[in-house]
């Protein structure tokens, strides 16, 4: 088994903590954790394409779904004036507002709501897609269809959506925080298939940003065909 000893030396570059969950039998040696934490990067770096491309199309869509069935200037009037967000949301709409502001300001550039809109973070879209906004937001007449143009149930789901969502963000959270992702990789690749699933349920990517970009099955395969061999 390996010692604390043998790991405190990295605790300047990694942490102990970290290192330790790659350790997942008392027969594992530091090469052992050396190859996962390295597994784990690369099978991360695939998955910032899907991430990235859900993220944008999802804000997006539903920004523009708020301006076609609330206002046009939904997002400008819930910062002068709280209507629609819940206590929390409002909290990050308005925090991402002073961000905005106070980079426009040193920049000597025009305050707009697409700024606004980009410095959003994930968690922020996809609480709106939570089943408490049901009444204000996607039981509007053809508001969820408008989002979730693929959907297909003719009956809005957007609790399904939301667990779903919910998985991806924290998968997302571990990516963006250099997090172990691989220690179950049918587990990744699962979430990987969902991000697939909700993105065929909104607005096609017309880049064709995926498809261009992301080698995620393809380094899968490959991963896990080295840790066969282990």
């Amino acid at each position: 088994m390996i010692s604390e000893n043998e790991l405190i030396k990295y605790e300047p570059l990694y942490s102990v903590e970290r290192l330790k969950s790659f350790i997942y039998s008392d027969k594992d040696t530091l090469e052992d954790i050396k190859m996962r934490y390295n597994h784990n990067v690369k099978i991360s770096q695939t998955l910032y394409p899907a991430l990235c491309i859900l993220e944008v199309i999802l804000r997006n869509s539903i920004n523009t779904a708020l301006k076609t069935k609330i206002s046009k200037t939904w997002l400008e009037d819930e910062v002068k004036n709280n209507t629609l967000l819940k206590k929390d949301d409002y909290k990050l709409l308005m925090s991402a507002y002073e961000v905005t502001k106070k980079e426009c300001a040193s920049n000597n550039k025009t305050l707009t709501t697409g700024k606004i809109v980009a410095n959003l973070n994930f968690g922020f879209w996809t609480n709106l897609c939570m089943k408490k906004y049901s009444a204000d937001i996607w039981n509007k007449k053809q508001c969820f269809k408008s989002v979730f143009i693929n959907y297909p149930n003719k009956r809005p789901e957007i609790s399904i959506i939301s667990q779903k969502l919910y998985a991806i963000r924290k998968l997302r959270n571990r990516v963006f925080h250099y997090e172990q992702i691989f220690k179950y990789p049918k587990k990744t690749l699962a979430l990987y298939n969902t991000i697939i699933e909700i993105l065929l349920y909104l607005p096609s990517d017309e880049f064709d940003v995926l498809n261009n970009n992301s080698d995620f099955l393809n380094t899968y395969n490959e991963l896990i065909k080295l840790q066969s061999l282990v």
